[in-house]
């Protein structure tokens, strides 16, 4: 064989090498970039339509009316706000259209009132904050950091609120009851109404504001069944879970006045 037979065999070799590699690059941007960026956007910039459509009623309410003011937000939770099993979408995405300030989301799976006062750090200051924590303190007695009995959680909420108050001293503060739960966790479903009591009595002793949508959020699973509304009978399904939410919160909101 030539020399020259030789480079070019090996020139050959060079040029399919380097388009496998560049195909192997373009698969893993495809792959672990591309494909992950547009479903970010996709879920993110998706419509979520509050249950029922955003009626009047619905906007006349406190929260609502925050909500277009301009303020600046700061939602606190658990799974349901960080939006564990549903794409990372929380409860409250059919409401960020209608929020004209900026929003911020300290939550994550499994937190419990504890685990929100240890971030004590790093919740940011805001001049609303909604927060929505105690159902894994109610359905998950058991764990090491759950409030066992309805005065610890409310002593354990009074110190959230408190360092809530070092950041941002003229902040509206509201607490939503702990969320609804079905099947293998109605068991709890006593603990959870005496949870949802000592919040409200000392929400309104303390000048905070407390919406229960307990209450509406059981009542179109009763007429609707769980499918599509609920997972895991614990988290809103997305988007219809989610809007059924909204609608909770601002009907209860919209109630209380």
């Amino acid at each position: 064989m030539s020399r020259s037979t030789g480079k070019t065999k090996t020139r050959k070799t060079t040029v399919v090498l380097a388009g496998v590699l560049a195909l192997l690059v373009l698969f893993a941007l495809a792959v672990f970039v591309i494909r992950p960026a547009y479903k970010h956007y996709y879920v993110t910039h998706k419509e979520y339509p509050v249950y029922g459509g955003m009626t009047q009623d619905l906007k006349d309410c406190d929260l609502y009316k925050d909500m277009q003011s301009g303020k600046s937000f700061c939602f606190l939770g658990d799974s349901v706000t960080s939006g564990y099993e549903i794409n990372n979408i929380p409860w409250y995405q059919p409401l960020v259209p209608y929020i004209k300030g900026n929003i911020s989301n300290i939550s994550r799976g499994g937190w419990m009132v504890h685990h929100l006062i240890e971030q004590a750090d790093n919740i940011p200051a805001a001049d609303v904050y909604v927060i929505a924590i105690g159902v894994n303190d109610v359905v998950f007695p058991w764990g090491k950091y759950a409030a066992q009995t309805p005065e610890e959680y409310i002593n354990r909420l009074d110190k959230l609120a408190g360092i809530i108050r070092v950041k941002s001293p003229d902040a509206k503060i509201y607490f939503i009851t702990p969320w609804t739960f079905t099947g293998q966790f109605t068991q709890y479903e006593e603990r959870g109404e005496q949870f949802r009591a000592a919040l409200s009595k000392w929400c309104s002793s303390s000048g905070f504001e407390c919406i229960n949508p307990h209450p509406y959020i059981s009542s179109v699973l009763k007429e609707k069944g769980e499918n599509g509304y609920l997972l895991s009978g614990i988290h809103p399904d997305n988007p219809k879970g989610i809007g059924l939410y909204c609608y909770a919160v601002l009907k209860a909101d919209h109630e209380s006045l």
